[in-house]
């Protein structure tokens, strides 16, 4: 597998999750919880998807790369598999809350990072969310990360500078 279909795959698969009937209960009832208001909700469906799964890579999971639908054969609940497990990778927290401001129609995309290399790797996922007619950066990995706030911008811990991951 390629890093761009990978990219191809992660890109379009929360359109799919957010058919999800627990995934779309869990948007609706955020939603009636942020009051109907799409700020209040894409900060809650941050907060799930950045605080109630911790951050691993697959690599230290299972030892290898492991995206529902690509990887491996899909399963019923593969749009919400990180959250009951609490534990994944910057991909499936994105893919996550991306799902979850779709089927609360809200929109939202994924945003792939990619190094600079001569051969480009994917090196990061994250996502976006359009709010007030702009599109608004969405960490997920970063503990003391807030919704419009790029991942590259969020301060370190007092105590040594460095990125607390969620």
């Amino acid at each position: 597998m390629t890093p761009q279909e990978k990219w191809a795959f992660l890109r379009d698969a929360p359109a799919n999750d957010a058919r999800n009937p627990i995934l779309k209960a869990l948007a609706h009832h955020l939603f009636a919880a942020a009051l109907h208001n799409p700020w209040r909700f894409a900060t809650l469906a941050q907060s799930v998807a950045r605080d109630w799964i911790k951050q691993v890579t697959d690599t230290e999971r299972i030892g290898r790369e492991d995206i529902a639908g690509l990887t491996r054969t899909p399963r019923p609940d593969d749009a919400i598999d990180a959250l009951k497990r609490g534990h994944d990778d910057c991909d499936a927290k994105a893919r996550l809350f991306v799902a979850l401001c779709l089927a609360a129609g809200v929109p939202a995309r994924m945003v792939g990072w990619w190094n600079k290399a001569e051969v480009p790797d994917l090196v990061h996922v994250s996502g976006e969310v359009r709010l007030g007619n702009k599109w608004r950066p969405v960490e997920l990995t970063l503990s003391r990360a807030r919704l419009d706030e790029l991942g590259t911008n969020v301060p370190g811990e007092k105590k040594d500078g460095k990125w607390k991951v969620s």
